[in-house]
């Protein structure tokens, strides 16, 4: 196993160089495993209340409240949900493993939860990926060989990500329950719901996260500096 993890890093080494499309297909277990066990310090996008690192080969395209959209070099889009809420609360991520599903896995690194599920849309190439993990959820349409790619830069986002509770004190304390009400349940995987319909519509009908509607909005702001 742990010879299986260095081939992993240095693959990994070897993506911060060229991108993605020099990846070989990985076992998914190991790929999570390794990649979520490893530190990560790194930051390159900073919010209000929160922050976290973008990797190579991803460009992000759009933002709005706690919602972000991203290009990968394939030309997927993620859609990234950061549950600001939950994280206030703190609230425990409850999951059950699908074993109908291409992949299931419950995970917990470091007294982080989450949850990782892939779901082969039916009459397509598609795999639909919901990755839950850290108080922050990724979703994407991707074809097969493009799967461990997408997982590595899911990963990356995920685990780097870093709360500042006080100020989200500031932003949310004094209305967790209007906030609450508007909230979108990230904690609940949809796969099983997943369509060829779902597919094809997703970012048309989709499109981003809506989340907490206009209370207290704050201006957004960027800083690419990286540790």
């Amino acid at each position: 196993m742990r010879f299986k993890k260095k081939i992993i890093l240095l693959a990994l080494l070897i993506l911060t160089i060229t991108g993605c499309t020099n990846l070989n297909s990985l076992d998914l277990d190991t790929l999570v495993d390794t990649l979520l066990e490893q530190d990560s310090n790194l930051t390159n996008t900073v919010f209000d209340g929160y922050k976290y690192y973008v990797p190579k080969g991803l460009r992000l395209i759009e933002k709005n409240e706690y919602n972000a959209s991203f290009k990968d070099e394939y030309n997927n889009t993620y859609y990234l949900y950061i549950d600001v809420i939950s994280y206030y609360n703190k609230e425990n991520v409850e999951y059950k493993v699908n074993n109908k599903a291409y992949f299931s896995k419950k995970l917990n690194y470091d007294n982080k939860k989450g949850y990782l599920e892939i779901t082969k849309i039916e009459d397509t190439e598609a795999y639909f990926i919901e990755f839950m993990y850290n108080y922050g959820k990724i979703e994407a349409f991707v074809s097969e060989n493009e799967i461990d790619c997408a997982i590595i830069n899911m990963s990356s986002i995920l685990k780097s990500l870093e709360f500042n509770r006080t100020v989200l004190e500031s932003i949310i304390g004094n209305n967790v329950l209007n906030y609450k009400e508007d909230t979108y349940d990230v904690t609940k995987p949809k796969g099983s719901t997943a369509t060829k319909d779902t597919y094809l519509e997703y970012e048309e009908k989709y499109g981003i996260y809506e989340g907490y509607g206009d209370n207290n909005k704050q201006e957004d702001k960027i800083e690419l500096n990286e540790n």
